[in-house]
């Protein structure tokens, strides 16, 4: 068994839990409140501008000129299209230049981005590919669950449209036979790899939960935890 299957199937809980939390359902649906959208999407292009900047550093750990440029290109890939598509649905949901000026990072998000950022700098290019493989891999998963839904609401089709294409298909597939390289390059790692496999798949999960229950630094890190007075 790859190594990607073999972690895939072992994280299993986590992606259940994404695929089936009320945040993804009720994009599926459209039932999500866009109040509740728009506070991802200022986090998600939170996330993204951190992620592109893991990217670039992955790219300087990288020892052939084949993966260098696979993550470059995938840096530059994501600074101008998911960032376009973040600008471009910003002013869809009315997001006001006093908004971004104000926006606070989400605990979920702080941690998430501190996770991959600690991969890339105390880890090589295997271990910053394992942080970072499980967001586009479990978004392209939704995509394909949920290709056949068709919310009322524009913005969560075209959503849905952007992560259930056959190019990110195509996309993921290059992507999990590059971490099953990695492994294999490195049986003796497996373990450590595996451990930022899987908590990238746990805040992944938080990641519907953040802006499911609108979470800032006075409701909690976690679900079901209580208020702070």
């Amino acid at each position: 068994m790859e190594f990607c299957e073999k972690v895939r199937q072992e994280t299993q809980f986590y992606w259940e839990a994404s695929f089936n939390h009320p945040f993804v359902q009720g994009i599926a649906d459209g039932s999500l409140p866009l109040e509740k959208f728009k506070f991802y999407m200022l986090q998600d292009a939170y996330y993204l501008k951190h992620y592109t900047k893991v990217l670039a550093l992955a790219a300087a750990k990288a020892t052939n000129d084949e993966d260098i440029q696979y993550f470059l290109n995938s840096a530059r890939f994501i600074h101008e299209a998911e960032l376009e598509l973040h600008r471009t649905t910003f002013q869809d949901l009315n997001v006001t230049a006093e908004e971004i000026e104000n926006f606070e990072v989400a605990p979920a998000t702080y941690n998430y981005v501190s996770h991959m950022y600690n991969a890339v700098h105390n880890g090589d290019v295997a271990e910053a590919f394992a942080a970072i493989l499980p967001c586009p891999w479990l978004y392209q998963e939704i995509g394909q669950q949920l290709k056949y839904a068709r919310p009322n609401i524009p913005l969560y089709a075209q959503w849905i449209a952007l992560y259930a294409s056959d190019e990110m298909l195509q996309s993921i597939n290059k992507q999990k036979s590059m971490l099953n390289r990695f492994a294999k390059e490195q049986p003796m790692k497996q373990k450590v790899l595996k451990a930022h496999f899987e908590k990238s798949c746990y805040y992944e999960w938080m990641f519907w939960e953040m802006p499911w229950t609108m979470q800032n630094w006075t409701k909690g890190v976690y679900m079901n935890e209580p208020t702070k007075n």
